[in-house]
């Protein structure tokens, strides 16, 4: 048997028809029913690596909340008596002098 050309492959092609699609492919994708029934009861597929990274960004989350704040002890600072202001030029400046 000799391989086709490609004008008699083109048009065995043109007589070729696609297999309807399955009736399970051809039903809405929604959920059927009430959205709420769903929300209680449905799942949405999520990879373990995204799973699990989240897991971590909330862990994460909850400690730096949890964790008390340090406190700044206001005996330590002391305003500023006396404020002069410098002011400094760059080199440039100084050569146009």
């Amino acid at each position: 048997m000799e391989p086709l050309n490609d004008d008699e492959l083109n048009a065995l092609l043109r007589e070729w028809k696609a297999p309807p699609a399955p009736e399970t492919l051809s039903a809405p994708a929604r959920p059927r029913g009430r959205w709420w029934r769903w929300f209680l009861t449905g799942s949405i597929r999520v990879p373990i690596p995204v799973s699990v990274a989240v897991a971590l960004v909330l862990s994460m989350l909850a400690i730096q909340a949890l964790r008390p704040k340090p406190q700044a002890r206001s005996d330590e600072f002391q305003p500023v008596a006396e404020v002069t202001p410098r002011l400094i030029r760059s080199a440039s400046h100084e050569n146009h002098r």
